[in-house]
């Protein structure tokens, strides 16, 4: 398919730290089929709540001022990111660093919208995606709080939903309706989404780009690179099985228009990362 993804959501291995080097993932990634590497996740940090962290609590990237205090590489790193397959970079927050975003653009929005332009204009991020699993979808929820920061700015938008297809739709026709773009949605066909089967999610009219993992929990999910394949063969194709450890949702019988296929996440895959984002990629026919 056309403007087909490869999407991975990567932490710490793409984040300049003493001991840390990222020219190394950079070029395992580029050597890759990936085409649209996901930095996760900004957290609000539990030890200091005025920050927004990267990850984890070791990695601050933002005070309540709206001011840059993380790493003077990281912008450089994700400038070299980019090549190979590689065509875009986004950056995702959590349900809590969506939620601090929300309250700083109430207490003080000139900082929140400093943040999110220096994502776009000095990080040089294409999008922000939202791993938001809150269930506010409310008018003035702290989703649709970020989501207009993130128009404002011209960044792009994506998101991973699990369930709430109709929130979700919602969400989509309200990006648009503002004038901003939701390049894909990043479905959960994993844990508690896995159950879900991308093609039943493609009316609502963004492409959508579905995920594995290879073991993650709450149902626990086991996936080889061999099950990713027929995962996506079968999405894709409609022909094939999967073992119900992967995945137990309704397979399709014919021939889907997914956007493309994602992995939850660069760590849990790294020691097999080729078989594994190679199966995804013969599984989507490429």
């Amino acid at each position: 398919m056309k403007n087909t993804r490869i999407a991975i959501y990567l932490g710490n291995s793409l984040y300049p730290t003493v001991g840390n080097n990222p020219d190394t993932t950079i070029k395992i990634l580029q050597n890759s089929p990936l085409t649209s590497p996901i930095l996760s996740l900004l957290n609000q940090s539990a030890a200091n709540p005025d920050q927004l962290v990267y990850n984890d609590g070791g990695n601050p990237v933002f005070n309540t001022q709206g001011d840059y205090i993380g790493s003077s590489e990281w912008a450089h790193t994700i400038k070299k990111l980019r090549g190979g397959n590689v065509k875009e970079v986004y950056l995702s927050f959590s349900t809590n660093g969506t939620e601090y975003m929300s309250n700083l653009r109430a207490s003080n929005p000139v900082a929140a919208q400093k943040i999110v332009d220096y994502i776009k204009n000095n990080l040089g991020f294409d999008g922000i995606d939202l791993d938001y699993e809150g269930s506010d979808f409310s008018s003035g929820a702290p989703i649709y709080e970020l989501t207009d920061l993130v128009i404002k700015s011209g960044l792009k938008l994506t998101a991973a939903p699990y369930t709430g297809k109709a929130n979700w739709n919602a969400w989509v026709q309200y990006v648009i309706k503002n004038g901003g773009t939701v390049s894909w949605l990043n479905l959960q066909c994993y844990a508690g989404g896995k159950s879900n089967n991308p093609g039943d999610w493609l009316d609502i009219g963004v492409p959508i780009v579905g995920g594995s993992c290879n073991s993650c929990g709450l149902p626990q999910t086991t996936c080889r690179p061999q099950d990713m394949q027929a995962l996506f063969t079968l999405w894709r194709t409609g022909i094939g099985s999967v073992p119900p450890s992967c995945w137990n949702g309704t397979p399709n019988t014919k021939p889907q228009a997914i956007g493309g296929g994602f992995i939850w996440v660069y760590a849990s895959v790294k020691d097999n990362y080729s078989a594994y984002i190679n199966a995804v990629a013969k599984g989507l026919g490429m």
